[in-house]
């Protein structure tokens, strides 16, 4: 599927369940995850106020370093 010359692509990366170290998100390893998700060309991040700290550590891995 094409927009605006785009491909866009259909996989998201899940915020729901993300690694943890002593009962935290484990921010490092959130990283480089990300760091991979995108280096695939993906862009889509889905999370929500339900998943418990999902949004602070995209924040973090995204808009902060």
């Amino acid at each position: 599927m094409s927009y605006l010359g785009e491909e866009i692509k259909k996989l998201g990366f899940g915020l729901m369940r993300l690694p943890k170290v002593d009962d935290k998100i484990d921010i490092e390893q959130t990283k480089e995850m990300v760091d991979a998700f995108m280096d695939a060309g993906f862009t889509y991040f889905d999370t929500a106020w339900a998943y418990t700290g999902s949004e602070d550590a995209i924040r973090q891995a995204l808009v902060e370093r």
